[in-house]
């Protein structure tokens, strides 16, 4: 049996420990198994994907505690060229916070900031995978007014989808990980919400990762074993996005000036249609929550209870039936560099703030 010390992360990292990886973060100093807030929308949530290089698969999962509601859950999205499948569980918090499984769903812990092991069961709905992630980019805490840190790395393992195996590995498959904690206004549903219950998804989130450098919505984060320290901060953002006639994205170009002036232009374009509709892993927000079910993060729908759905994203009606919060797996430029990442929006959201021209938005061609 492993033990903290198995744990143990590079000084690179400092000063997060290992326990930053584990879900038992606070804003206050108390006992790790006390919630420093009253707040039944407090939260503590991982996200991570996988992405291929040639829009065929795209894989978002992740797995949440809610201390003051009292509830674990976690989900998966797999889209094979088209085909939407979510596999959601849920069961009741309990004293064992290291305990992230849910279901046929289970996340694992190998080595603090380097490397996860991602697992879904065989199942009524058809996917299942086994996968070890592996960090590549040097994780950093976000600033105090939200907990959390992100990182980019590479998933490697298989996914199953109706009976076809895919084979991940470095070079063929990247991805995005976070771990955030807080205060969420769309955890609970709308009773829990203060004012209008609106998803807290980026209207222009931009996570992609080239070989030397990487940006995460504002910040440049570095290689592991990078000598330089710390991150780098994009002080402007300028965005242009295009939309199909139900205001849903098509394309992006993105406008990043460092600090020290240097202008970074990438340049999004969808891969066919792969996408990664958040509502169906209970970001609810505007548009409510899960498409079928209105189930919405943190929310109590019972204890070891499995539910799951596909749906046929290549029909332009079912897109705007799933649309609000939206990961877009995507093919990025910048210059001669070519990546593959997500820009994520909230369908329509996006639309409205780039047709009213908001500060730092426009609408492309």
């Amino acid at each position: 049996m492993k033990s903290i010390r198995d744990y143990d992360v590079s000084a690179e990292h400092a000063p997060m420990t290992v326990l930053a990886e584990l879900p038992v973060n606070q804003w206050t100093p108390q006992t790790m198994i006390m919630q420093s807030s009253s707040d039944p929308r407090s939260y503590e949530r991982y996200w991570f994907t996988a992405q291929d290089k040639t829009g065929d698969l795209f894989v978002v999962c992740g797995w949440a505690i809610y201390p003051v509601l009292g509830t674990v859950e976690a989900y998966a999205i797999v889209n094979l060229r088209g085909q939407h499948t979510t596999v959601r569980a849920h069961r009741r918090l309990t004293s064992n916070r290291l305990d992230m499984r849910v279901g046929p769903l289970n996340f694992e812990l190998i080595e603090g900031l380097k490397e996860w092991r991602l697992t879904l069961d065989e199942n009524e709905y058809g996917i299942s995978y086994d996968m070890s992630w592996f960090d590549t980019k040097r994780a950093i805490m976000q600033p105090a007014h939200l907990g959390g840190y992100e990182t980019f790395g590479y998933p490697s393992g298989t996914v199953t989808v109706q009976g076809e195996t895919f084979e991940l590995t470095q070079g063929t498959y990247t991805g995005s990980r976070d771990h955030h904690w807080g205060i969420r206004n769309s955890v609970g549903g709308p009773g829990h919400a203060v004012g209008e219950a609106r998803t807290a998804t980026a209207t222009a989130g931009q996570w992609v990762e080239f070989g030397d450098w990487s940006i995460w919505m504002n910040r440049s984060f570095l290689n592991l074993g990078d000598a330089r320290g710390g991150t780098d901060l994009y002080h402007k953002l300028e965005v242009a996005v295009s939309f199909d006639d139900n205001h849903m994205f098509t394309g992006a170009v993105t406008r990043n000036t460092l600090q020290g002036g240097e202008v970074k232009e990438l340049h999004f374009r969808p891969l066919n249609n792969q996408a990664a509709f958040l509502r169906c892993g209970m970001y609810g927000g505007s548009e409510g929550g899960t498409p079928d079910g209105d189930i919405w993060m943190g929310m109590y729908v019972g204890d070891n209870v499995v539910s799951g759905e596909t749906y046929d994203i290549t029909d332009p009606a079912m897109r705007l039936k799933l649309r609000g919060g939206t990961n877009y797996h995507c093919e990025v430029t910048c210059g001669d560099e070519v990546a593959y990442g997500i820009f994520e929006t909230h369908d329509p959201v996006t639309w409205e703030m780039c047709e009213s021209g908001a500060p730092g938005y426009s609408l492309l061609g």
